[in-house]
């Protein structure tokens, strides 16, 4: 989605200072995918507290991901196949930047309380990280399930999930409808979810009670000549979230047994 269809889906909830701080970002859009929050406050001479809520009345977490945003919408008039390791390394960081900015603590303790920890992915490669997230969660000691990639959403909302466990759902679209729904039935029935999904704009990231974003490199491939999503984000991610998962309980049994 890109900032103008945000624009026109939220303009009903925007005032006046909304508008003109979008106005600025829509006149100076390569100066602000560069800058930093305080930088375009200096130069627009409107607060940081205002941007941040006109980013949020426009359905983002925020200014970084506007920024992230704008820097997707002037990726895609690049050639996709100019240096691909550049565009890897920088999304890596960009992810791993973003990861540690992320309050982590209150997701890895409802990991922690959780009886059995549920993953479900769309998606081949997704399906992939599921089965090794599952493998790390075994190593922080957590009972944990992948649903295989056959399954399907309503026959995933018949299992006997319940408010003790926790589903953890890995998408990157994140506007799957059935997935949707099932997320939200879940949250209804007080089972705590966590999505990993698509540092872009998506539904499930509003439903999910709690979020880590991950993002995709595209590459222009032979086979019938199109273009593919590669996940490097999403492997390093799920291994920092493991590692830190793993330190979490760690420092938690230790302080349980002072």
């Amino acid at each position: 989605m890109n900032l103008e269809a945000l624009e026109n889906e939220h303009f009903s909830e925007l005032n006046e200072t909304d508008k003109e701080i979008i106005q600025f970002i829509n006149r100076n859009r390569a100066m602000v995918r560069e800058a930093s929050l305080a930088d375009v406050a200096t130069k627009s001479l409107f607060s940081k507290s205002s941007i941040f809520r006109a980013c949020q009345k426009l359905g983002l977490t925020g200014f970084s991901q506007l920024k992230y945003l704008l820097q997707e919408e002037a990726k895609q008039v690049q050639d996709v196949n100019i240096d691909f390791v550049s565009q890897t390394v920088k999304s890596v960081l960009w992810m791993s930047n973003q990861f540690k900015s992320t309050k982590l603590d209150d997701i890895y303790e409802t990991l922690n309380q959780a009886k059995t920890i549920f993953i479900y992915s769309t998606g081949w490669e997704q399906q992939i990280v599921a089965q090794q997230l599952q493998r790390n969660l075994y190593l922080a000691g957590k009972m944990a399930f992948s649903f295989p990639g056959a399954v399907d959403e309503m026959g995933l909302s018949r299992t006997h999930i319940d408010a003790n466990d926790a589903l953890i759902v890995i998408s990157y679209t994140g506007m799957n409808e059935v997935v949707l729904k099932m997320v939200q039935n879940f949250n209804l029935q007080g089972v705590q979810t966590v999505a990993f999904t698509s540092f872009r704009q998506n539904k499930l990231s509003q439903i999910a009670k709690y979020n880590l974003y991950y993002d995709t490199v595209s590459k222009n491939v032979n086979y019938e000549n199109r273009k593919e999503q590669f996940f490097s984000d999403l492997h390093v991610l799920i291994d920092l979230f493991s590692m830190g998962l793993i330190n979490y309980i760690g420092n938690t049994d230790k302080t349980l047994e002072n």
